[in-house]
């Protein structure tokens, strides 16, 4: 089993104005699965990490960066 790491995903669904219920419609997942992924205490799966990019439309990496990082590789991928 992989071992739970450090996201973004609760601050992508407020910048999404999501719910979590909403999340769990859109995905499948159940909301206490969503909430432990964005607390990072549940390891995700490689189909959890596509959907999740796919709802918050960005690349899987920035799913697990840094917030103070994320302007600079944001800004490089529109390049």
């Amino acid at each position: 089993m992989k071992e739970p790491m450090p996201n973004r995903l609760r601050e992508l669904r407020d910048r999404s104005r999501l719910t979590l219920q909403e999340v769990s419609i859109l995905t499948g997942f159940s909301v206490p699965a969503i909430s432990r992924h964005e607390a990072g205490t549940r390891s995700m799966s490689e189909e959890a990490i596509l959907k999740y990019a796919s709802l918050y439309k960005v690349p899987t990496h920035q799913l697990f960066i840094a917030p103070d990082v994320k302007e600079e590789i944001t800004d490089a991928d529109s390049q």
